[in-house]
Order: C-alpha cells, then structure tokens, then sequence
C-alpha cells in the first residue's frame, strides 16, 4: 500500500486502490475483493477477435456481459450497504439515485474505467444521461467510425435495471472513438433509447439527443 496520503499535490496511483498477493497470484481492492488487470491491447484484441468470429451478433455480446456485470455489482454494492447500514427494513432503491450509482461507479473508476457524471433530472420518467470520460474501450477502438462503448452502454442498462427494478435499455449517443471529448449515454425505456438511437443515426448531435429528451 502507498503510504503517501491522497492530495491535489499528486496524481493517484495503482496502490492507493489496488494490493497484489504475489503467492496466490492475485490482484485485491482494498476491500478484499479480487480484480483483474486488463490492458489497452487486450481490449482491443477482445472486441476485433468477437467481431471475427460474431459479426455483427458480437455488440450484443459486449452489451449483453456489460449487463449482467452490471447487476451484479448492484447485488454486491447491495450487500455492502445492507451490512453497513443495517436494518431489516433496507431497500437500495430508496435511497437517492445520485448516492447509490455514482457508489457503484466509484470501484469501477478506481479500477481506470473512467469518470462519471449522471444527469437524473429525468429520472421521474426512468431515463437517466451519463457523460464518461476515458472509456478504455474508446482508448483501444481510438478512431472507430462508429459508436464502440457497448459494453458500458450494458454495465450502465444493468446497473439501472436493478435500481429501478424493471428493464432498462442504454445506447451510447457520441463516443471518444469518433474523436468526441466524452462518451454519452441514454439509459432509460426501451422506446426512449430507440428513438435517441434513431436520431443518432440521422446525424443528430448528443446535445440535440439529450434536449429532445424533454
């Protein structure tokens, strides 16, 4: 462990979130639990090997492991808060959303997936708008001429389905891949997603995506 304390003065570092246990071969949070190191090459290398043997199925296949991952997460965070907080009466989903997922989003961005900003002015109707900010996907896929963050577009979908406890949808509306300064996401009902898709593909800009949302 680093045993400088956090500050402004210096960047974080690797050890300030993460402990190898170099007999066991194992790579730990500070909360015990196990996690993997993946670098930019093995990203790249993941997402180009699906497309080849998956064709256009292998999006789906991104989406659909960043989903469950998702839910998982939002089962473990669960547990976390139920042991921290106590009682018999705990329900995750009333708590405060901005609480709950920006809690979730924090091992991740612990982890190099990134930083988050959510935008829950819309939450009355199930859509939530997340703007990411160095997706290691977009990293490795630098230069795609299309969106490629599928498998954050599940994690986030998987994340609000349980919260919300029904089905969300989530589509990425601009990616850093395309030379963009962020990636952008709608996660909401499925009709809500659709349409912000279809208007993507017309060549509408996230920001006129994110206003015609209402």
């Amino acid at each position: 462990m680093s045993s400088s304390p956090l500050s402004e003065d210096r960047p974080y570092l690797p050890d300030d979130f993460f402990h190898q246990e170099l007999e066991a071969g194992s790579l730990l949070r500070i909360d015990g639990t196990r996690v993997a190191a993946l670098s930019v090459d093995f990203i790249h290398t993941l997402h180009f090997a699906l497309v080849e043997h998956c064709g256009d199925a292998a999006q789906d296949i991104l989406y659909r492991g960043g989903y469950e991952w998702g839910l998982q997460d939002m089962i473990r965070l669960n547990r976390q808060l139920h042991d921290e907080i106590g009682g018999g009466n705990f329900d995750l989903w009333q708590m405060d959303a901005k609480f709950v997922l920006e809690s979730w989003w924090t091992t991740l961005a612990e982890a190099g997936w990134g930083a988050c900003q959510f935008d829950f002015s819309r939450l009355s109707r199930g859509v939530v708008c997340v703007e990411l900010k160095n997706s290691i996907v977009a990293q490795a896929l630098d230069g795609a001429d299309h969106p490629v963050c599928h498998i954050y577009a599940g994690l986030f979908a998987g994340a609000l389905s349980f919260f919300e406890r029904t089905e969300r949808h989530a589509v990425e509306i601009q990616c850093q891949a395309l030379g963009q300064e962020s990636c952008k996401f709608v996660i909401g009902p499925g009709a809500e997603v659709d349409n912000a898709e279809s208007r993507r593909q017309q060549g509408a800009s996230a920001a006129e995506i994110i206003r015609r949302l209402g």
